[in-house]
């Protein structure tokens, strides 16, 4: 009952005042299946995958509409289910944009914002060549945000140059350390600069945000620490007023059939027990009329911070469970993986294609976390 009125507000917000604006209607779907292998048995889930056939962990429909009302404005909403989350809807972009003048953009509200390079259209898959992006590069908690943006497009001489610059905040719900946690991410804000010429495209990314990420598990070694004398250790612990910086680059190259793609990026949040991490792949593809075959290279490493120096150890027992038990904490983070994927990309249809792909993954730090993944999916737009 309660998602039948759910669906039926939707509906009415769609439909009502229909005279009053053109509402233009398109969305995307995946439907993947995959299964995967690990070597350990204590370790049977992959990326939301085990041994059995699973047909929801990546799948997911999405329906977008946008009414234009008119003088340069314009209002989009696009609804998600995701197969993961039991296919519950939820709005995903919900903005007004301007179009100032013909090079300039504005946009306010719920919006996606361009960490990475297939950030606009990270959900679709109809839109690049893997199932779903290299999840080590597209791996921060959140890739939405609630504010304004401005994206502004010219031409440099031979180069189409675009600046997409933001500001905002974000809290949803995040996992965190085995919980899922209600973060305050305050002062989002920085720029993504994509240039275009011909078969040749690179872009980067500078961003920054205020960290309030409270996590219960933590809360004992920052009593601890504050009943030991150590203050300054102790907000080093808390995620408190703290700042992430995160940045990107990236490249793209398509020409006559052969493909070469990659992005790294590097997220550091000073003044926390949570590590910086370092990612990048490089994907290398033929096309064959319809047939697009290709091979991609990642690694991501992690680097543990020793937020407790200079406390004194083997002096005091207490002091040396704080000790073990905030670098416990610490470590519990720390990947040092490795993949390849091979994949195939089939576009049997104007508005729609067959993935098939197969993943290797080793851990350099724990080969108890390696494992394979065999995934295939029909994708489309419409």
């Amino acid at each position: 009952m309660k998602k039948s009125l759910i669906a039926l507000s939707i509906g009415s917000c769609l439909f009502a005042n229909t005279a009053l604006a053109d509402i233009y209607f398109n969305g995307f779907a995946s439907i993947v299946a995959g299964t995967a292998t690990s070597i350990d048995d204590n370790n049977p889930n992959f990326n939301g995958y085990t041994d059995s056939i699973d047909f929801k962990q990546d799948s997911l429909f999405a329906l977008q509409a946008t009414a234009d009302v008119g003088e340069g404005l314009s209002v989009t909403a696009q609804i998600l289910s995701r197969g993961n989350d039991d296919w519950t809807p939820k709005f995903e972009w919900a903005y007004i944009a301007y179009e100032a003048t013909d090079n300039l953009r504005l946009l306010a509200g719920r919006q996606r914002a361009p960490f990475y390079m297939y950030s606009d259209f990270l959900d679709v898959s109809y839109a690049y060549s893997w199932i779903t992006p290299p999840k080590g590069v597209y791996a921060l908690p959140f890739d939405t945000f609630d504010g304004v943006g401005a994206i502004y497009s010219n031409n440099l001489g031979e180069v189409d140059a675009t600046l997409h610059a933001i500001y905002g905040a974000n809290t949803d719900d995040v996992p965190a350390f085995g919980e899922t946690v209600s973060p305050t991410i305050d002062n989002i804000y920085g720029a993504s600069l994509t240039l275009n010429r011909d078969w040749l495209t690179v872009r980067g990314a500078y961003f920054v945000a205020d960290l309030d990420i409270p996590i219960q598990q933590l809360n004992p070694l920052i009593d601890g620490w504050n009943q030991a004398g150590f203050a300054n250790i102790a907000d080093n612990v808390l995620i408190k007023g703290d700042q992430a910086v995160f940045t990107e680059f990236g490249f793209q190259m398509d020409y006559n059939g052969y493909m070469l793609i990659g992005e790294y990026t590097k997220l550091t949040r000073d003044g926390t027990p949570l590590a910086d991490e370092e990612s990048y792949y490089v994907m290398a593809g033929k096309q064959f009329n319809t047939i697009l075959l290709s091979v991609t290279y990642g690694a991501d490493e992690d680097t543990k911070r020793n937020i407790t120096a200079g406390v004194p150890t083997g002096v005091n027992p207490g002091l040396d469970a704080l000790v073990a038990g905030t670098q416990g904490i610490v470590n519990s983070q720390l990947e040092k993986p490795k993949y390849v994927t091979l994949g195939l990309r089939w576009d049997f249809h104007d508005s729609a294609a067959f993935k098939l792909e197969y993943t290797d993954y080793t851990d350099d730090l724990d080969s108890t976390y390696d494992a394979s993944l065999l995934r295939a999916a029909i994708v489309t737009v419409f």
